[in-house]
């Protein structure tokens, strides 16, 4: 007789950017592929190019007047990116799978900083699929202030009034998938941001909540009270038993 499917059991959730972390991963071990069998051409043309620069330094043509000596600085400069690049262009990843590593390592920050609320009543539920889609929700938070999805972002940069009404459409989104499972309760979408500046004033944009990691703990610990731990427990568990893990569906989406 086969062995019949296992059932998830409440609380067995993923770990935060577990589907991120294992699409880094995957693409990684490509990247290597690509690159190993690539080397000796890269390395071929790099060497080739070295040897054109050093050579047109030492011999190459020059204009006359003062100006002319300049092309021997030139020429040196083709002779010294060729050295400095090859080796670059022989092991470096794409940026897409780069961009994979800082949303998982997003994701698995936004995880820590809310793993000490599950000790206050709260549940927390990481990297769930958006049913009929290839993306995820990174975080659904369910204690006593009610429902929440957050949405992490790592940025270095300050974002822009246009990546905030974005970043708040997608959480949007994710809290409508959510209150699909649970209705008629809300959910409240948040979004988390890592290493971004945000600015000194408090950031809501289309009444969605850009915070940081620390403000975002915060919030959660203030809201005002809703739901009865015995709803706490009942909600956390349909989410669980409706939204599948994401991690090992190959999501194929560049992350934000």
């Amino acid at each position: 007789m086969a062995d019949e499917p296992a059932v998830e059991q409440p609380g067995s959730s993923p770990v935060a950017g577990a589907s991120a972390r294992s699409e880094f991963e995957r693409r990684s071990e490509q990247d290597r592929e690509r690159l190993r069998r690539a080397r000796p051409a890269i390395l071929a043309f790099g060497v080739a190019v070295a040897l054109v620069g050093l050579l047109l330094t030492a011999f190459g043509p020059t204009l006359a007047g003062p100006i002319g000596s300049s092309f021997r600085v030139f020429y040196l400069i083709i002779f010294i990116a060729a050295v400095v690049m090859t080796p670059v262009a022989m092991f470096a990843p794409q940026r897409s799978t780069i961009a994979w590593r800082t949303g998982a390592l997003g994701e698995e920050r936004t995880g820590e900083v809310l793993r000490p609320l599950e000790a206050e009543g709260f549940r927390i539920i990481h990297d769930r699929l958006i049913p009929g889609s290839r993306a995820n929700i990174d975080h659904i938070v369910v204690g006593p202030p009610g429902v929440f999805i957050v949405e992490t972002k790592s940025y270095e940069r300050r974002l822009s009034r246009g990546q905030k009404e974005r970043f708040a459409a997608q959480a949007r989104g994710e809290a409508a998938v959510v209150a699909g499972v649970i209705s008629p309760f809300p959910v409240t979408p948040l979004v988390c941001v890592h290493r971004a500046d945000l600015g000194w004033f408090k950031t809501e944009v289309d009444g969605v909540r850009i915070v940081t990691s620390r403000e975002l703990v915060k919030l959660l610990r203030k809201a005002p009270a809703q739901l009865a731990p015995g709803e706490v427990g009942r909600l956390s568990d349909q989410i669980e038993r409706t939204l599948v893990p994401a991690v090992g569906t190959g999501r194929g989406r560049t992350p934000d």
